[in-house]
C-alpha cells in the first residue's frame, strides 16, 4: 500500500505501524515527532498505530543549536 511522508510516497506492507516504518526507511526516533493527518502521534503509541492505505504522515526533527 502507498502512504506519505513529508509529502514523499513510499510502499509499505499492510499492517505495518509507524515504529516498524520508521526503523525501515532508517530513521531512529531521537529528537522526531510525527503526525497523521495533522494529529501528532505519541511515542508510546507508535507501535500499535497501524498505517493506512494513503496515510499523509509528517515527520519533524528537532534538534539545537544557536
Amino acid at each position: 500500500m502507498k502512504i506519505f511522508l513529508n509529502d514523499k510516497e513510499y510502499d509499505v506492507e499492510e499492517g505495518a505501524d509507524i515504529e516498524r516504518f520508521i526503523s525501515k526507511i532508517g530513521v531512529t526516533s531521537d529528537g522526531v515527532a510525527i503526525a497523521i493527518d495533522y494529529t501528532v502521534i505519541p511515542r508510546s503509541q507508535w507501535k500499535e498505530t497501524i498505517l493506512e492505505e494513503g496515510a499523509s504522515l509528517m515527520m519533524i526533527r528537532a534538534f539545537s543549536g544557536g
